[in-house]
């Protein structure tokens, strides 16, 4: 996939403009996530879809059981505080996942208890971290430089989805999906600019383009479902876990 040295030799020769790019977008992200913490928690509705949840718990999970590799094999400061970055993450991740178990068993398993509901929610996310692995290995990315580009692109589709199921942007807001799509601009952006040729070939810069359009594309729709949500008389409730009616 790509040779690792290359990638810490261009960190160490351009570790401003990296520090810079990579700390945005993980200020970024940050806001986003935190954001989508407390949608749930006001709305009572899962925010970030569930496969989302475990795609990036997995992936995430992945770097920070990997302690040993980024501070004793390779003992690089970048990967050190790479590590700490998605540490935050995976904390956040972890909350995203409780609050799963907490709110989403009256959309997605009205009939069963609540035990059953959090046995599932585990369960999905064992069996992603198991898929995640496989791939990982069948994939290389040695430093994870090269997965974010499928956490992030995945999002607007799985959100778009569950928005189009509920009928609503209930639990969403535009400043979420605005914010990973300025992280898209800084991921890539250092990336493709710094990391040699893997990150400077057409799918990786394509991916990149699709990602964004997308998050842009889905902050605009959930900035007008809230404001048609938001007004009086609306035609248009929340989506409730029932079948709704056909318009004819």
């Amino acid at each position: 996939m790509y040779d690792p040295q290359i990638i810490l030799d261009a960190v160490d020769a351009h570790w401003l403009p990296i520090l810079i790019g990579f700390g945005l977008a993980m200020v970024l992200q940050n806001v986003a996530m935190i954001t989508a913490v407390v949608m749930t928690h006001r709305e009572r509705w899962i925010s970030i879809p569930l496969p989302c949840t475990y795609l990036w718990f997995a992936h995430d999970l992945g770097v920070v059981a990997r302690f040993n590799v980024w501070f004793h094999d390779y003992g690089h400061w970048f990967l050190k505080l790479f590590w700490v970055g998605l540490l935050t993450a995976l904390l956040l991740e972890l909350v995203f996942l409780y609050q799963a178990v907490v709110v989403g068993r009256r959309e997605y398993l009205p009939n069963g208890t609540t035990a059953q509901w959090g046995a599932l929610v585990i369960a999905g996310a064992v069996a992603t971290v198991v898929l995640w692995e496989y791939l990982k290995h069948m994939w290389g990315d040695p430093l994870y430089q090269a997965a974010p580009a499928i956490t992030l692109f995945v999002l607007p589709l799985a959100t778009t989805a569950l928005i189009l199921r509920r009928r609503s942007a209930i639990a969403q807001h535009p400043l979420m999906y605005a914010c990973f799509a300025g992280m898209v601009v800084l991921w890539w952006g250092v990336t493709a600019r710094f990391y040699g040729p893997f990150f400077t070939g057409w799918q990786y810069l394509a991916v990149g383009v699709g990602a964004f359009v997308m998050l842009v594309a889905v902050t605009v729709l959930v900035a007008r479902l809230r404001r048609r949500d938001a007004t009086p008389g609306s035609s248009a409730p929340y989506w409730t876990g029932q079948p709704l009616k056909s318009a004819t």
